[in-house]
């Protein structure tokens, strides 16, 4: 039988413990960042449902319910253009071309990460194979820096030095030795 909670404080958290909580929660992966915006959404959903239910009632009573003057909620809908689902965030338009960049070309979307192309180069021809030289320098590359991370820290410089005087072969072979391999 599961023993009851005893509740030595109150449940009532000021919005710096609160922030601490949700920042403590997400550190320990108890809880993701998706999960508290989902959270979030649920609040302005709530809302809406509350703000219909009431539209409802007022519909009932004919409108002769006068509603208070108060600087109250805004409705849900009307909040700063948002749409269900969507994290809050910085408002639309408030990026760098509101700051006095210039604009973007009407129509064109704002893409983040790499360019559409897949790799391509900039001028968007394909591109240039890679002649067997490269290639082999490259398999060099790869095979010294494998072994390299395996050397201590406080040791690499010496084969470092060797890398640049005698070449990477004569590094790689040095290093071989060092390790056994």
């Amino acid at each position: 039988m599961p023993r009851p909670r005893r509740s030595t404080q109150s449940t009532t958290l000021s919005p710096g413990q609160a922030t601490y909580v949700l920042e403590r929660l997400v550190a320990d992966r108890r809880i993701s960042t998706g999960e508290i915006y989902r959270y979030l959404s649920d609040v302005n959903r709530e809302i809406s449902s509350l703000e219909e239910r009431l539209n409802s009632l007022r519909g009932v009573t004919g409108g002769s319910y006068a509603r208070p003057s108060s600087g109250g909620a805004a409705p849900a809908a009307g909040r700063r253009g948002r749409r269900r689902g969507r994290p809050p965030g910085r408002p639309r338009g408030s990026g760098a071309a509101a700051a006095g960049a210039a604009p973007a070309a009407e129509g064109a979307k704002r893409r983040r990460g790499r360019p559409p192309g897949g790799g391509k180069k900039a001028g968007g021809g394909k591109r240039s194979a890679l002649t067997p030289e490269q290639l082999a320098s490259r398999q060099l590359q790869g095979r010294y820096l494998g072994l390299i991370r395996q050397i201590p820290a406080n040791k690499r410089a010496q084969y470092q030095k060797t890398a640049k005087e005698k070449g990477r072969e004569a590094a790689i072979k040095e290093m071989q030795g060092a390790l056994g391999k």
